[in-house]
C-alpha cells in the first residue's frame, strides 16, 4: 500500500523540473545507525511514495557487528524490493568529511555496501551529494549559516510543504529527497 500520492504537476510546477514517466527510484540516506530509505514511483500522472523504511544499528556494536546487522536488515529489504519493484535507478547518499575521519570512514563502508547489494536490481546506481540532491530539487535553505538540525528541520519541512506529508524524521526526509531526484536525473 502506498504511503501518499501526489498530482505530478504539482511538483513539477513547483519545482520547475520534467519528472520521468513510469518511473521507480530508490534514495538512501546512508548512516552508521540510521539509514533513512524511501521508494518512490510515478504514472503518468502521479508521484506515488510507496515505501518510507529505516535499518537501525546500535550505537554500542563495534564495527563488523554494526556491518553483518547492516547487512542482514539490508538483504531482508532487498528481497522485498525486488519482488515488488523493477528499480529504474538506485540514489545512495555520497558522503564527505564533516568533522570526524572515523565517521567519514563508516559511512564510505556502508554506502558501498548499498551499493554492492542493490546494483543488480537497479538499472542505474549513483552516489550523490546530499546539497546536489536538495538544489536539483530547488530547495533553498533560510541562511547561509544553517546547518545541522536546523537545516535538517528545514529539509523537512520542504519535503512536507512539496509532498503534503507529515514527516518528522531527518534520515526519512534525506532518504525521500534522493529517491525524488531519481526522478528528474
Amino acid at each position: 500500500m502506498s504511503i501518499k500520492t501526489i498530482k505530478i504537476k504539482k511538483i513539477e510546477l513547483l519545482t520547475g523540473l520534467k519528472l520521468k514517466r513510469n518511473y521507480i527510484s530508490i534514495g538512501f540516506d546512508t548512516a552508521v545507525h540510521s539509514t533513512g530509505i524511501a521508494v518512490t514511483r510515478t504514472t503518468e500522472d502521479s508521484i506515488i511514495v510507496d515505501l518510507l523504511q529505516k535499518i537501525e544499528v546500535p550505537a554500542d556494536k563495534n564495527i563488523l557487528n554494526s556491518v553483518d546487522l547492516f547487512l542482514s536488515q539490508l538483504d531482508e529489504l532487498k528481497q522485498t524490493i525486488s519482488h515488488k519493484y523493477k528499480l529504474n535507478i538506485n540514489i545512495m547518499e555520497d558522503c564527505f568529511f564533516g568533522s570526524n575521519v572515523n565517521t567519514l570512514k563508516s559511512l564510505a563502508r556502508f554506502g558501498i555496501l548499498i551499493y554492492d547489494r542493490f546494483r543488480g536490481i537497479s538499472e542505474v546506481s549513483k552516489f550523490v551529494l546530499p546539497n546536489t540532491a536538495r538544489n536539483k530539487l530547488k530547495f533553498k535553505k533560510s541562511g547561509v549559516s544553517i546547518k545541522g538540525p536546523k537545516l535538517k528541520r528545514e529539509v523537512m519541512n520542504y519535503v512536507n510543504m512539496m509532498l503534503n506529508t507529515d514527516i518528522n524524521d531527518s534520515d526519512l526526509a534525506d532518504a525521500l529527497v534522493l529517491a525524488l531526484y531519481g526522478l528528474v536525473v
